[in-house]
């Protein structure tokens, strides 16, 4: 009952862990926002850790690249949409779940490229629109890169279990960082 408690409240609508400001050098903000945005770099490395825990292909990565882009595109032609900030939350809250329950880790996997549609759309909604495609390729480029970090990590953590654990522990505590944030 405790741990269902807990994770309404980690549900619960928080702020926009939007970064607005992309104006002044956009290509630099854009290669810098996964780096500082904690909700970001947590997602993109627990989405490479999983890849490579379940699959070890990188389909996953780049799906998840894909639908970020995708959802960028779309924050950027429609604005803010409702449930954004919920959505990527959950993404940390998924990825630490499937780090910490094996036998749920493909299952939960295949959901990382949905959530990542809403970190893209948090990405389009606070670029500029004039700086929206430097601001972009920014973000695909460092994106990609985190991506592949955290499938190596993965396949350093695939004969690991404990650490696995601790992997998905650490993420846990990242999201309550963010929601505290």
């Amino acid at each position: 009952m405790k741990k269902l408690f807990a994770l309404a409240l980690l549900l619960i609508a928080v702020p926009a862990f939007a970064h607005p400001g992309h104006d002044s050098n956009p290509l630099q903000d854009g290669l810098l926002h996964p780096l500082t945005g904690l909700d970001h770099l947590l997602m993109l490395l627990g989405t490479g850790i999983l890849a490579a825990l379940t699959g070890r292909t990188l389909t996953l990565p780049l799906c998840t690249l894909a639908a970020m882009f995708a959802g960028a595109f779309l924050g950027h032609l429609f604005g803010d949409v409702l449930g954004m900030e919920n959505m990527i939350l959950g993404s940390l809250v998924v990825a630490a779940v499937a780090l910490l329950m094996p036998q749920r880790q493909v299952l939960l996997a295949l959901a990382m490229p949905l959530f990542a549609l809403f970190h893209g759309w948090a990405h389009g909604v606070e670029a500029s629109p004039g700086a929206f495609w430097l601001f972009s390729a920014g973000f695909v480029t460092v994106s990609g890169a985190l991506l592949a970090v955290g499938f190596a990590l993965g396949c350093l953590l695939r004969r690991h279990e404990r650490l696995q654990k601790i992997a998905g522990g650490g993420l846990l505590a990242g999201a309550a960082l963010v929601f505290a944030g």
